[in-house]
């Protein structure tokens, strides 16, 4: 029998072990377990070894007092893994699970939850998990009219390691989770999938928020993403009454495709609403949607603000990669008035771009703006491009004009850039105009005539005066006539070689086309460097021009006169043949074209519907 002395010892001993509990020994309060065992959708009995349902161990969870955390598992015999056991609800919704710290875990087991019938006077859900510090792991759960899953506790954790088989399968539902309990974690469930994934099994909604303080995804390690498909919008942030909240974090959620990379398009891949602001938008994989991020505008005195989108991979958009207001419309920019989603935060324009540097302005309300750039998922000859991939190390600081400077960025010559900017309020503009990244100069060198008629530029640093003969070098070939045309006269001029009297051509003028007549192989020696590059005026009718400019598809490099050209010609005389090739303006088929790209240097003939100013992309 211990004295009265040592039980006080011990008893301040114990006090100072829970208070100071890094110092302690802390013996854990053992979990309270419950088995199902069966299949069965109405009552049971638990414990029992073979008629203990999910109905009544919800129940015999929801009644313990005991305050220790509540395991309720699945028998592997009734529920095997690798052949999942069907629980039908046809009539009476299960019991909501109101015990709070109670976990139902079917991760090493196979439990196929099916709502069937459905047509009830309320609007029946798969579970709802309505204690604080609730878990669900590992089930699959298809076919109920309301959502899948509901979250109305504090802290609820919805999934886990996908990898541990601890997410979820949810689909066939309006909604795969609903969350309205503040706090929870959402992370490594399918949603928009059949039992075995491989397969549409549609969800309007993937993941419904309606509270503050969520984490949809996961930060690291692996299998932590949710994996969301065949839906209409794959997670909404708001969208119902109350007062506002701030919004979840949104990491590493794949949206848009099956859980075997093959698309699952969705409409809207992440929808932000009112009352919500402030979600964190972040390393997502974003695809096959006809809006990639949507933010709702402004209505009823709720601002949608401080969203920060960063990080996130686009593919397959068909509209908007980032659309602010949420109407389908890429937003000019505009004066800012502190409205409109993410305050209408402009977006950035990039106005030079070679792979040594990469230059632009976020506006002058913009200092101190994170700049991040983007590789741009380019379509030639279209307006509508948006931020593929962010560039590695692509992040810089506007300064207090709202300039900035990528230096050396990780780009090569040819690939296409964009960028959007993040201010102090963690505002997140639209994706600003795309541009073509250059080498920095167009080098327009010697040109190589073959015999016969060739059409090129003339690529020396000066005028030449023509007299009686060219090329001058008597060790060269012979050039017989020279043809140029004059757009602003619609006449040719033209010099033959000792023909004075015939001449109504007299100087050839360097980066000028020209059609040359010649005997023999010959090298017309010149050249020139510019790092800018060389407008041409068009008249409405036919032009021959030298493009000077970056090597781009026609569309691309005539995009400055988009919708005012019908043809381009290209006369190819390589030595063994010659003649016409073409390419039109996108009115016939694309294999009715006989080539893709406006050359450097090259020279063309261009059918103007319209007067205009060419601007070849920048070298």
């Amino acid at each position: 029998m211990l004295r009265p002395a040592l039980l006080t010892l011990l008893a301040f001993t114990v006090a100072v072990g829970l208070r100071w509990g890094e110092n302690a020994r802390v013996i854990a309060a053992t979990p309270v377990a419950i088995e199902v065992t069966s299949t069965a959708a109405g009552a049971g009995v638990c414990p029992h070894p073979v008629d203990c349902t999910l109905r009544t161990a919800i129940t015999a969870a929801n009644a313990d007092s005991s305050g220790n955390p509540v395991t309720i598992t699945f028998a592997a015999g009734v529920f095997p893994a690798a052949s999942p056991a069907v629980i039908s609800i046809s009539s009476t919704p299960l019991p909501a699970l109101t015990r709070p710290n109670t976990t139902i875990d079917a991760s090493a087991a196979g439990v196929y939850l099916r709502g069937v019938n459905q047509s009830l006077s309320i609007t029946p859900d798969g579970l709802v998990l309505a204690g604080d510090g609730d878990a669900l792991r590992g089930l699959v759960i298809q076919g109920f009219s309301g959502a899948c899953v509901v979250v109305q506790g504090a802290n609820v954790s919805v999934g886990g390691d996908s990898t541990a088989a601890q997410g979820n399968i949810l689909g066939s539902c309006g909604t795969g989770v609903l969350v309205t309990g503040a706090a929870a974690t959402i992370t490594g469930n399918h949603a928009g999938f059949t039992p075995t994934q491989d397969n549409p099994a549609p969800v309007t909604t993937g993941v419904q928020v309606n509270a503050g303080g969520a984490v949809i995804g996961g930060d690291a390690g692996g299998g932590l993403a949710n994996v969301i498909g065949n839906a209409a919008t794959g997670i909404r942030v708001g969208g119902s009454g109350g007062g506002g909240f701030t919004g979840p974090r949104i990491v590493r959620n794949v949206i848009g495709r099956d859980p075997q990379n093959h698309p699952a398009p969705v409409t809207t891949s992440v929808d932000l609403r009112q009352p919500s602001s402030g979600s964190l938008v972040t390393a997502n994989d974003l695809a096959y949607a006809t809006t990639g991020i949507s933010i709702a505008a402004d209505a009823s005195g709720i601002s949608v603000t401080g969203n920060w989108l960063d990080g996130n991979l686009f593919h397959a958009i068909a509209g908007l990669a980032i659309d602010l207001d949420a109407n389908g419309i890429a937003n000019p920019i505009r004066a800012a008035d502190g409205h409109g989603a993410n305050r209408d935060r402009n977006h950035p324009v990039i106005s030079r771009a070679v792979q040594a540097r990469i230059a632009g302005s976020a506006g002058s309300d913009c200092a101190g703006c994170a700049v991040q750039l983007y590789l741009a998922e380019h379509r030639p000859g279209s307006t509508d491009d948006y931020g593929s991939v962010p560039v590695s190390g692509g992040t810089v600081t506007a300064d207090s004009s709202g300039a900035f400077v990528f230096d050396n960025p990780a780009v090569t010559p040819g690939q296409w850039v964009t960028a959007l900017v993040t201010d102090a309020g963690s505002n997140t503009s639209e994706f600003g105009p795309s541009t073509r990244v250059g080498s920095g100069l167009a080098q327009c060198g010697n040109v190589q005539l073959a015999p016969g008629w060739n059409q090129a530029g003339y690529f020396g640093s000066d005028p030449v005066v023509l007299g009686d003969d060219f090329p001058i070098d008597p060790a060269s070939g012979k050039i017989s006539a020279i043809y140029h045309y004059d757009e602003a006269s619609g006449q040719f001029f033209h010099w033959f070689a000792n023909s004075p009297a015939f001449q109504t051509l007299s100087t050839l003028q360097p980066g000028e086309a020209y059609w040359f007549l010649a005997d023999s192989s010959i090298t017309l020696s010149g050249g020139f460097s510019l790092s800018v590059p060389v407008p041409v005026q068009l008249k409405t009718g036919w032009n021959e021009i030298v493009y000077i400019g970056a090597s781009a598809d026609v569309r691309d490099a005539l995009s400055s006169v988009a919708g005012a050209y019908r043809y381009v010609y290209h006369w190819n005389n390589d030595g063994t043949a010659s003649g016409w090739q073409s390419f039109g303006d996108g009115s016939e088929p694309s294999w009715a074209d006989d080539f893709s790209d406006l050359q450097t240097c090259a020279t063309y003939e261009i059918l103007a519907t319209a007067d205009g100013v060419l601007t070849p992309l920048q070298p």
